[in-house]
């Protein structure tokens, strides 16, 4: 979904480097429609659910329907399920599975920091 939210220049960027964005970030390339700090977020959620609240439930079911089938006419559900085979195939690839024994046998974040390492080090020219 990156693409439709972000673009395709976010998607490819976020989907081939691996790099990583901070919620506001997120908020500027369209992934997020608003960062909160984490203390503020259960109020945030709150009031966006009272005024949701407000709208008749007919009509909150009636325009959340537009807007899923206007996803789907662009090729939403295709392209979801073209990416959950993707990552299927995906999963089953050497360095996945490294990633899941070091996972199992050294712990997760072990397995996090042996994957992560590369992006930490300088670029090469």
């Amino acid at each position: 979904m990156w693409t439709y939210l972000a673009g395709p220049q976010w998607a490819k960027r976020l989907l081939l480097t691996g790099d990583s964005v901070s919620g506001k970030e997120a908020e500027r390339i369209g992934l997020v429609v608003k960062a909160v700090p984490a203390g503020d977020l259960e109020a945030e959620v709150e009031a966006l659910a009272d005024k949701m609240a407000l709208v008749d439930v007919d009509l909150l079911a009636a325009n959340k329907r537009i807007v899923n089938m206007a996803m789907e006419l662009m090729g939403a559900r295709t392209m979801q399920r073209m990416a959950a085979e993707r990552d299927a195939i995906g999963r089953q690839s050497p360095v996945v599975h490294e990633f899941y024994r070091r996972a199992k046998e050294e712990g997760l974040k072990a397995a996090l920091e042996w994957r992560d390492a590369k992006f930490r080090e300088p670029a090469r020219d």
